[in-house]
């Protein structure tokens, strides 16, 4: 195996998961003797790191270490690498389920002699990657959200849409004759289809948030509310609401109002 062959296969074969190989097996015949991984604050041997790379095997079952960009001088190796996964366990004195993800940047330079590593000096943005598995801090949550509210009161559909995430779930509940009820499903349903169907038939008179708190991705807001039912012209009676809204990797995944929906019904169904 020439230099080339032995840096691919360090990421494809070592670091990214697959059911083919395993990272020590592929790792002890290419690392040289004397065989050094620094970073910025530590620096391991040939055994740490297989020891190391085993352990992301078994909690990052979906772990995947994909070069961008190698540049070559020598017997020097630079490479750029784009890192993914679910961790699920453990991870960093992080506890994980598996549901989040993280997505990073990792940049290597390996040192390399008649097909084998000499030493790696490396940097990897953990920070980032720690950051997306713990999901937003609770003033970033409420910071989205509000920022969504904002903009819809403005009619500002920009700022709308680029804070609606692709799989962004709409939920509406309660009289079912109420034509826009829900769920809508996806960025492209509640923009073209949810969206000019409730302006269609509801037209919002007061929207008045009286409480809101927030917890990791997740915000609430309780208010009073009225409006006008376009169908009988009729204006409906004040009434509550509460509103749920989850954030994943900072646009909003879920909309869920909730809302006295007879009041809504009574109006609609108005006679006049």
């Amino acid at each position: 195996m020439d230099n080339r062959e032995a840096v691919m296969a360090f990421y494809e074969k070592a670091l990214t998961v697959n059911s083919e190989t395993r990272p020590t097996e592929v790792l002890k015949p290419l690392l040289a003797d004397g065989y050094t991984s620094s970073s910025s604050v530590e620096s391991k041997g040939a055994e740490a790191l297989m020891g190391q790379l085993e352990f992301f095997w078994k909690i990052v079952p979906d772990l995947k270490w994909e070069p961008q960009e190698v540049i070559n001088q020598g017997d020097v190796y630079i490479v750029r690498s784009i890192a993914t996964g679910s961790p699920k366990g453990d991870f960093m004195g992080l506890p994980t389920d598996g549901s989040k993800s993280f997505k990073m940047m990792s940049i290597d330079m390996h040192t390399m002699k008649d097909g084998k590593f000499v030493s790696t000096t490396h940097v990897e943005d953990w920070a980032t990657a720690m950051k997306q598995l713990k999901g937003p801090e609770p003033q970033d949550t409420m910071k989205i959200a509000g920022a969504y509210m904002e903009a819809m009161g403005k009619g500002d559909m920009e700022t709308m849409k680029g804070l609606m995430h692709d799989d962004m779930v709409w939920q509406n509940e309660g009289d079912s004759r109420l034509p826009w009820l829900g769920p809508w499903k996806g960025k492209e349903d509640i923009l073209t289809k949810f969206m000019p169907l409730f302006g269609e038939h509801f037209k919002t008179t007061k929207w008045e948030t009286q409480d809101q708190l927030s917890g990791g991705d997740t915000a609430a807001f309780f208010g009073r509310m009225t409006g006008v039912t376009t169908k009988s012209g009729q204006e409906t009676t004040e009434f509550t609401f509460a509103l749920r809204v989850k954030v994943k990797d900072g646009k909003i995944i879920l909309w869920n109002w909730l809302e006295d929906s007879f009041a809504v019904s009574e109006a609609y169904h108005s006679a006049g």
